[in-house]
């Protein structure tokens, strides 16, 4: 495998994982709603409705924009190859996946029952991203100080991204 076949394929397994969350989030919201409001805190009720899409439509949607910004980094890290920036940015994307697995994880065990994502958080984004952090560091292509880097900068990324796809997405369902 070459960093540039891994690179591209950080985008397939974003948009792989997201296909898993946009065909069953709507379905599993309309079945789990009242037992996710009960178990979130009362102050994130207003944040949760105004801005998080039930519509698979409204979904898709915020998924696309969070898919524009992973194409974008895609592009800069292929093409700026051995550039530690660009490589922060697909790292961060990678980083972020990984971690954001875990809340897949916890949703399900919390709820005891499957969670949109899980699936392909287990199966597919995990193993993937221990690929990528193996074959990157054995490689030299990062190190362990750009891993932590990552972190903030992944949050960052998604925030934005995330946010303004959201909020996208629940203008959808409103008009």
């Amino acid at each position: 495998m070459t960093i540039t076949v891994l690179i591209w394929m950080v985008a397939s397994i974003f948009i792989l994982h997201d296909f898993e969350e946009i065909i069953t989030v709507e379905s599993w919201f309309k079945k789990n709603e009242k037992e996710l409001f009960h178990a979130v805190p009362k102050r994130f009720h207003s944040y949760i409705n105004r801005i998080f899409p039930r519509h698979t439509a409204g979904f898709a949607l915020a998924v696309l924009v969070e898919y524009i910004g992973i194409l974008i980094v895609t592009f800069l890290a292929v093409f700026g190859l051995r550039e530690n920036w660009t490589l922060l940015g697909i790292l961060s994307v990678v980083t972020i996946l990984f971690l954001h697995s875990f809340s897949h994880i916890g949703q399900c065990l919390f709820f005891k029952r499957y969670t949109p994502g899980v699936v392909t958080s287990i199966f597919l984004v995990i193993p993937f991203s221990v690929y990528f952090f193996h074959f990157t560091l054995s490689e030299e292509f990062i190190d362990w100080r750009m891993i932590w880097w990552s972190i903030p900068m992944g949050v960052i990324l998604v925030f934005v991204f995330n946010q303004a796809g959201l909020a996208l997405g629940k203008k959808l369902e409103t008009k």
